[in-house]
């Protein structure tokens, strides 16, 4: 029997190939493909319920690449983070205040008028410490140049003038940081918080101050301490906004050498309160930088004071309407420039 010759076509004259078909191992083969690609991103989904951050790994990832070329190709941040000179890394809303771009405002002055007036009636002095920004102590970072002097917000006099007028002892530490960063940094490059070395010189201001104006509110006696230090690296929270997953990576590590003091832990007996947010507690909580994940450091602004004050310390978070300060002898708010003038 001849066997069947393929079809020929008429137009060229040449055999005409035969319909492609898949073998049934082809078709497992691709179906396997399919599975794995379905399979890939409910894997990262399935992952990131189990972390205790809950970060979707697989949006971590792309952003994480996409992160690396913005920086590198073209010199860019992201919405929130603004990518400065030299690697430093800038909150978008700093820059926003110093261009005088209009930001959401906040209830803190009206609230700290308040504040002195009810210890006012009650004879409680109220001091208050001013921190200024990353973007003021450092806009050489922002752009080229040096400053010669430090430039500051013009609402920033007026509200420091309104709070002395209302009773309010002020320390305003601003011309002090900008003289101390010519010789340590008061800020980390990729890192919102200040150095521990800044920390330490403003407790002294403070400490000094207050044995000054309150004598009879420091101890004169030794307390017995137990101090240790502790070396922690952290990548910065400004650089994990940039990058949730591979910060180190993307921006390497700063370091920090923490003085943890136990000794004088912190009592609602104490005739001090002092009041603060992240900025007083970030050598004291874990969870904020340099935080190492393990126990907290007790590193941080507070214990700094009370050990130099040679007493413990009422500690709160910042003051809310309606806070009760009976019996206090002095409050001691510690609160960053742009909390006062947004």
């Amino acid at each position: 029997m001849k066997p069947t010759l393929p079809p020929i076509t008429p137009v060229k004259r040449a055999i005409v190939p035969p319909e492609p078909e898949l073998s049934p191992k082809a078709v497992r083969n691709i179906v396997r493909v399919f599975a794995l690609l379905l399979a890939v991103p409910l894997l990262f989904e399935a992952a990131s319920w189990v972390t205790s951050s809950k970060t979707n790994l697989a949006a971590a990832t792309v952003r994480s690449g996409t992160q690396w070329l913005l920086m590198h190709a073209l010199t860019e941040g992201n919405r929130t983070v603004f990518l400065g000179r030299e690697g430093w890394l800038f909150d978008h809303r700093e820059l926003d205040r110093l261009a005088h771009a209009k930001r959401p405002g906040n209830d803190v002055f009206p609230d700290l008028i308040k504040l002195a007036a009810q210890l006012k009636a009650q004879e409680t002095p109220l001091l208050v410490i001013t921190i200024p920004d990353r973007a003021t102590l450092y806009p050489e970072q922002i752009r080229s140049g040096r400053q010669l002097y430090v430039r500051r917000l013009k609402e920033e006099v007026g509200r420091l003038a309104e709070l002395k007028a209302a009773g309010v002892d002020v320390m305003d530490m601003t011309d002090a940081l900008w003289d101390f960063r010519d010789r340590q940094p008061v800020y980390f490059a990729h890192d919102s918080h200040w150095t521990p070395e800044a920390m330490k010189a403003v407790a002294l201001a403070v400490n000094k101050h207050v044995q000054e104006k309150y004598p009879r509110l420091v101890s004169t006696e030794t307390p017995i301490i137990n101090a240790k230090i502790f070396e922690r690296a952290d990548a910065g929270d400004l650089a994990r906004r940039l990058d949730p997953l591979l910060a180190e990576k993307l921006m390497g590590e700063e370091g920090a050498d923490l003085i943890s003091i136990q000794g004088i832990e912190p009592s609602g007996k104490s005739p001090i309160v002092l009041q603060g947010g992240e900025l007083m507690r970030v050598y004291d909580d874990a969870r904020l930088s340099f935080g190492g994940g393990g126990p907290a450091p007790s590193a941080g602004f507070a214990t700094q004071v009370a050990t130099l004050l040679g007493r413990p310390l009422d500690v709160r978070g910042l003051p809310h309407p309606g806070e009760s300060y009976e019996g206090k002898k002095l409050v001691i708010i510690l609160l960053p420039m742009v909390e006062l003038v947004p």
